[in-house]
């Protein structure tokens, strides 16, 4: 794992980085490049290709290059540049900054995979640097460590995508998350997988978002007023909370263009109906209107292929 080191070693050349980055295929969260310049009488075992070790293993190399590290540098890219300048660019503007973040200057630079045009020092491009290089492994284990946390930390903002797990990779399970609750703010839209399902999320929330405006208006025609849109919570959405006299009102707006699996209120399943009432319980503990009594009420729109309406049902007390 020291072979390319001590070769530079042997040259008089004593600062040496290795350089990798982490994240350039997922569909979601920023891609993340690291730099760690190891000291001559480096000693950390198990240095290997961060793909190759179990996230355990990698926290406590994580922690152990840090401790023995003359320096190690972070640099990061965010879901705009790359949608932006895409991914192999955002990468390399990564690749740079963690090499600016290093308090040493190296003199030469390790770097996994194909060569970095834009690097102004010196550099060996390795394939499979990985597992060939200890500065590349320890450059790899922080770059994949840390944009790890990264993804984990926007699993408590985004609880529905589940980053935790996947890290916005496209398992199924975040492609059937994206088809559900749309696209996030860190999903990368330059990605094919993310723009295919986006399309179609856009259909359906156009179609939804007519239908919503619709029930406001005509609400508004019966004297309701319009409190939230879109109200968000841990377990999802109310479409709208209004006020009917004195009475608190949760509606649930279902749009269809066809009646062909059934009307659009028969999607307003038992499921769906617990979760309004843990959203709905959510909210009323911490809005003004708490003493209010309350129901639950359902919209259902039937629209033609034009967008024409069909049918229009205000189902009061709907559970």
């Amino acid at each position: 794992m020291f072979f390319y080191e001590n070769k530079l070693y042997a040259q008089g050349k004593n600062l040496i980085a290795g350089l990798d980055e982490a994240g350039r295929g997922p569909l979601a969260g920023p891609v993340v490049a690291g730099a760690v310049i190891l000291p001559k009488s480096c000693n950390i075992q198990g240095l290997n290709d961060s793909k190759k070790l179990s996230p355990k293993k990698r926290d406590s190399l994580f922690s152990q290059i840090y401790d023995v590290a003359l320096s190690v540098g972070i640099g990061t890219a965010d879901t705009k540049e790359v949608d932006k300048i895409n991914i192999l660019a955002a990468t390399h503007c990564a690749m740079n900054r963690a090499i600016d973040n290093l308090d040493i200057s190296p003199e030469c630079i390790l770097v996994d995979g194909l060569r970095v045009s834009s690097l102004k020092k010196p550099q060996i491009a390795i394939i499979k640097g990985d597992s060939k290089s200890a500065s590349i492994a320890a450059a790899s284990i922080i770059a994949k460590v840390t944009r790890d946390r990264i993804m984990i930390d926007y699993a408590k903002q985004y609880p529905q995508y589940g980053f935790e797990k996947h890290k916005g990779y496209a398992t199924q399970f975040h492609l059937e998350a994206i088809a559900k609750f749309g696209i996030s703010p860190i999903h990368r839209r330059s990605f094919s997988p993310v723009l295919e399902k986006e399309n179609k999320q856009m259909g359906k929330i156009s179609l939804g978002k007519y239908g919503e405006d619709f029930t406001c208006r005509f609400l508004k025609t019966k004297r309701y007023k319009i409190i939230e849109r879109n109200y968000r919570s841990l377990w999802g959405e109310i479409d709208i909370i209004a006020k009917d006299k004195e009475i608190l009102v949760f509606i649930e707006v279902k749009t269809r263009s066809s009646d062909r699996f059934g009307p659009p209120e028969s999607s307003v399943t038992r499921t769906k109906q617990n979760r309004i009432r843990r959203i709905a319980e959510a909210y009323i503990k911490t809005c003004k209107y708490r003493n209010l009594c309350f129901r639950f009420d359902v919209v259902s729109i039937l629209f033609d292929s034009k967008k024409n309406m069909v049918d229009f049902k205000l189902i009061q007390n709907a559970f």
